[in-house]
């Protein structure tokens, strides 16, 4: 109970209040979590393609995950931090919602993946990994990060 009187104080904080009462308050916000996400997705594609073989084998995938480390920061810090501001706004709706649900916990379980397994194999040495196995862990990848963008979606569309 505690939790959502929290929430409901943070709904009725001025700048909460102004984004989301406001006209272009919502849509500009929304606007820049999906920047954030196109960002983070085209680099995580990138990294994802690249251990799996696909492309040219220069630069190693270390070297291209160290090149696109700030471009993967800057997407999933517009992410985060718009969500955040997004999910304020109406709490109640996104915490009845199952869409939403399934993103959080797909969110959580990309992040886990990204940073605890496949940052591990992106920086292993050429050659070192199998074939299978960095397919695998791309198509894992993806897989997981492509889920949180479209359970957002849905959010839309379903209770």
């Amino acid at each position: 109970m505690w939790f959502l009187s929290i929430l409901q104080a943070c709904s009725n904080w001025g700048p909460i209040v102004l984004i989301r009462d406001s006209k272009y308050g919502m849509p500009g916000v929304q606007s820049i979590h999906l920047t954030g996400l196109t960002i983070l997705l085209a680099t995580v594609v990138v990294l994802d393609l690249r251990l799996a073989g696909f492309g040219s084998p220069d630069p190693p995938p270390g070297f291209l995950a160290r090149q696109l480390r700030p471009w993967t920061f800057a997407g999933m810090t517009l992410v985060l931090l718009s969500g955040i501001l997004i999910f304020l706004a109406t709490p109640q709706k996104y915490l009845g919602s199952t869409p939403f649900r399934v993103k959080m916990a797909a969110l959580c379980c990309a992040l886990l993946f990204h940073f605890l397994v496949f940052s591990r194999f992106i920086g292993s040495e050429p050659g070192t990994l199998h074939r299978r196995s960095a397919v695998l862990i791309a198509c894992v990848s993806v897989s997981l990060w492509f889920c949180v963008g479209w359970a957002g979606r849905a959010i839309a569309f379903v209770p």
